[in-house]
């Protein structure tokens, strides 16, 4: 009874705090946290220490923290993400995990991606973190500081399309417009526009032909403003690229 009671209190401050924006019964959220307008956060919930922007959607079940996500961006039930940046027009489908993810704009992420979670080394005698590292991960450390660097950052371009169970090691940089197919395990830096796949994964080939991409990555339409990318919507359904290059390349 006291914590159904806690709940509705919760509820009603929510109401108060955030009136353009709709915290559904059973979530919870920091005093450090941000939210802006039409901003739905489902059941069981629970945001901390981030930022949202407006028209943010977080479905059942999800954890969000010391995060920040721009406008327009919907994250599936049953997602974790720490410390993880996500640029405008984006999703991440259902039971993915990202930790230290820094993600572009108009982003495709599939379900169950996992990525940063940390290394191990593979030259020392032990791989168990009791011996290098000072995070406690069994409880208890033999180390007195740090002697291997288990977390790095993962850079996810614009525009780019992950497909389902994919996992990427830490510090691998993801370039824009790429493709990573379904189940692939990334563990190296990924060019722009490539199509990569398998495990290890490995590039499978390039979407478009080098001058395009070229100019498409001197374009950068993913920093256009809405409007313009209104006005424009006939190109990005038209399959021949080159139309839009040629309107919208600037030498």
């Amino acid at each position: 009874m006291i914590k159904i009671t806690k709940k509705i209190i919760k509820s009603y401050i929510y109401r108060i705090r955030y009136p353009y924006s709709k915290i559904v019964f059973g979530s919870w959220i920091d005093r450090k946290t941000h939210i802006g307008k039409n901003t739905i956060i489902g059941s069981k919930s629970c945001v901390s220490k981030s930022t949202l922007g407006d028209n943010i959607k977080i479905q059942d079940n999800c954890t969000i923290s010391n995060s920040v996500l721009e406008n327009n961006i919907v994250i599936y039930s049953g997602c974790s993400l720490s410390n993880v940046k996500l640029g405008r027009f984006s999703y991440i489908a259902g039971s993915s995990k990202l930790s230290l993810v820094n993600c572009g704009s108009f982003c495709s992420i599939g379900p169950e991606l996992i990525c940063g979670y940390g290394e191990h080394p593979t030259n020392f005698v032990s791989t168990n973190p009791v011996f290098f590292s000072t995070l406690n991960q069994c409880g208890k450390s033999f180390a007195d500081r740090d002697h291997f660097e288990e977390r790095r950052d993962i850079w996810i371009g614009n525009d780019v399309w992950v497909g389902a169970r994919v996992f990427i090691k830490d510090g691998v940089k993801v370039g824009d417009g790429a493709i990573l197919a379904a189940g692939a395990v990334v563990v190296k830096d990924v060019p722009d526009y490539a199509i990569v796949g398998g495990v290890p994964a490995k590039i499978i080939r390039f979407r478009f032909p080098e001058n395009i991409i070229d100019q498409l990555k001197e374009i950068r339409w993913w920093d256009w403003k809405e409007e313009k990318i209104r006005e424009a919507q006939s190109y990005f359904i038209n399959a021949q690229v080159s139309q839009f290059t040629r309107d919208f390349y600037k030498k």
